[in-house]
């Protein structure tokens, strides 16, 4: 931003500030969490930290939520005439 360097800390505050609410459980335990406390809780990590959540957690949400279509199945079984299967034995040999 114009050569304006931010403090680590900041862009985690604006990080967390950025999030949705399906981010909520995630980003307290991050705050709750001993490096974001002692302050060594670095930008990569907490990057590192959101992706991992997002493709094991979320992404295992996302598929519970997906609707499947299943179609019902019927079987029946046609009755054959004799006069049917030589007209199907006609059209067949004036396919070939």
């Amino acid at each position: 931003m114009l050569g304006k360097k931010y403090p680590e800390r900041e862009i985690i505050t604006k990080v967390f500030r950025s999030l949705t609410s399906k981010w909520l459980s995630k980003a307290n335990a991050i705050v709750e969490g001993v490096h974001y406390q002692s302050g060594t809780l670095t930008f990569d990590q907490l990057r590192d930290n959101l992706i991992t959540y997002e493709m094991t957690i979320l992404d295992q949400k996302g598929e519970n939520k997906k609707k499947s279509l299943a179609l019902k199945a019927s079987s029946q079984e046609e009755e054959s005439d004799e006069n049917d299967d030589g007209e199907e034995d006609k059209d067949f040999a004036l396919l070939m």
